[in-house]
């Protein structure tokens, strides 16, 4: 039923208000096809392997060299993993799959009947590599009048609606003119219909600015765009996170849970002991209302059924640490409930 006053949020199964939303993760993806970045050659001997317990360890240090792991697609095991987050507490999540991902509406919605969550649909476009060959020949107002019929009409012939714009991404520093023209058409769109944008910068310390640049001068709202990944791109350094605060934009510290090698960075990405200290960092800083954390699952063996840490790892690991460390739990409501009621909430 849709919300009689007050600011509401767009489900996959209909507007509800916002304030009803209550523990969100912002960032998250449920079905997903992540074989853009399929590269068999960092380990051809698990490259057409199925995920399993025995190749756990290899796929953790090199995620994108199995195929099988960049494809999450099974339904129940999906119902089964988003009960698991509700009975830590959880109440919903932001499934951030623009369409070009394996992003599908109707799964989408049944999904949120059986496991009672609340399920807030992306769309939009990803980096180039995902995007079909016709945009190229789009106008930036073609792209985003795409993407209002996504909010306004329905996804790929459905008249399920999307609640978001986003993951909005971009491959590399500086940015593709078409990942630009994506972002600038995310804009107009988000001008049209109220929602919010997440946004996806490449690897490194300037992407992030560079995304939000276009997105500001094309006319985005600052206080509806969450910048993600800012965990893994700018670590402990306050400073940078002060530059993205200051433009009114919000922090995500999204990649929780996440502990591995990115054979393409040769690097490991930032360890949970390391984001908890940037998260309790900006606690102290007084930025609490501008962070939105999350743990953006998208491989297969992040899935509780395949060894990982699922979907309620924030609340049933990460929760109980920030409170021994000191964060009240007033603190917790704005990083978890306020903050993403705030974002997700569209003017009736």
């Amino acid at each position: 039923m849709f919300p009689s006053s007050g600011p509401f949020a767009q489900t996959v199964q209909g507007p509800i208000p916002a304030e009803e939303l209550g523990v969100t993760l912002v960032h998250e993806h449920l079905l997903v096809d992540l074989r853009c970045n399929w590269r068999p050659d960092e380990d051809p001997d698990i490259a057409f392997r199925p995920v399993t317990i025995e190749r756990l360890g290899r796929i953790r240090a090199n995620p994108f060299a199995c195929e099988d792991n960049l494809m999450v697609s099974e339904p129940h095991v999906l119902a089964e993993e988003l009960k698991l987050f509700r009975r830590a507490g959880g109440r919903s999540i932001v499934d951030a799959t623009p369409s070009g991902l394996g992003r599908d509406p109707q799964v989408l919605e049944w999904l949120s009947e059986v496991s009672g969550i609340n399920i807030i649909a992306g769309c939009g476009f990803y980096i180039a590599s995902t995007h079909p060959d016709s945009l190229a020949q789009w106008s930036v107002e073609d792209i985003a009048e795409k993407m209002i019929r996504d909010l306004t009409e329905g996804m790929d012939d459905t008249r399920i609606k999307a609640g978001v714009i986003g993951e909005m991404g971009v491959t590399k520093y500086p940015m593709e003119n078409a990942e630009r023209r994506v972002l600038q058409a995310a804009a107009l769109a988000q001008k049209e219909v109220g929602c919010a944008i997440i946004a996806h910068s490449a690897a490194g310390s300037e992407s992030p600015f560079e995304v939000i640049q276009v997105l500001l001068e094309a006319g985005a709202d600052p206080t509806k765009l969450v910048q993600s990944h800012l965990d893994d791109r700018f670590r402990s350094n306050l400073s940078l996170y002060r530059r993205v605060g200051d433009m009114g934009v919000g922090l995500g510290l999204d990649t929780f849970g996440r502990e591995i090698y990115y054979a393409p960075r040769q690097a490991y990405l930032v360890s949970d002991q390391e984001r908890i200290e940037a998260l309790t960092m900006l606690i102290e800083a007084e930025m609490t209302e501008q962070v939105f954390p999350a743990q953006d699952i998208c491989f297969k063996h992040e899935l509780s059924r395949y060894g990982g840490h699922g979907f309620d790892h924030f609340l049933r690991h990460i929760t109980p640490l920030l409170k021994e460390l000191g964060v009240t739990d007033q603190a917790l409501d704005t990083l978890l409930i306020h903050n993403p009621a705030r974002l997700l909430s569209r003017p009736l």
